[in-house]
């Protein structure tokens, strides 16, 4: 394979994102690339050996993700930005979410398992995730109201409204008379202190 981009430079100063932008864009847009095939293409234009590739495979990955020029298309394939317009690639990813999110089911919990705990059944293990916090936790039946006697809720209302009513009675709207010879403070005291 040659790329008439990099003729006359020496491949070995070549970078491997730079000869992986070259291959894409030779390709084509409707040919994306498996990552593992990108590699290889890559190893086989610069002559590198696998060691040298193993080697530098963290960091070009890394690049490939940080470089604007290259994106992600699922599945481990990868292409180029300038392939794909900006509201394009919105709906490749929409359309991607919505069918992973059919096709997956939902992941059970496993038990976690305490080395400290040494069989004891009487201990408890705080690392059990409450059931609360599972998707699939259903309420407790004794916890509701009995659905055969729907008053049940009412009745505890009215008993409530009735201990009020022993505290402050209903009629509190009703003007109220304040006889003087109860009060504390009257209006003669007010007059003699002036």
């Amino acid at each position: 394979m040659e790329l008439e981009v990099f003729a006359g430079q020496e491949k070995s100063e070549l970078s491997m994102i730079e000869v992986a932008r070259a291959i894409l864009e030779l390709r084509g847009r409707d040919h994306e690339m498996y990552f593992n095939d990108l590699v290889n293409e890559i190893q086989n234009y610069l002559e590198k050996s696998n060691s040298e590739i193993r080697e530098a495979l963290p960091l070009f990955y890394t690049e490939l993700n940080v470089d604007g020029s290259f994106i992600p298309l699922g599945d481990n394939k990868w292409g180029l930005r300038s392939w794909y317009a900006i509201d394009e690639v919105d709906e490749e990813i929409i359309a991607l979410e919505e069918t992973d999110d059919e096709d997956t089911p939902k992941a059970r919990r496993k038990k976690r398992v305490n080395a400290f705990m040494d069989g004891d059944e009487d201990a408890i293990d705080y690392s059990d995730d409450d059931p609360e916090d599972e998707d699939s936790y259903e309420a407790d039946p004794a916890l509701n109201y009995d659905e055969e006697n729907p008053d049940d809720e009412k009745s505890e209302a009215e008993a409530y409204d009735a201990e009020i009513n022993e505290i402050a009675p209903d009629d509190l709207d009703e003007d109220v008379d304040i006889n003087e010879e109860d009060d504390e403070f009257s209006d003669d005291d007010t007059e003699n202190e002036e």
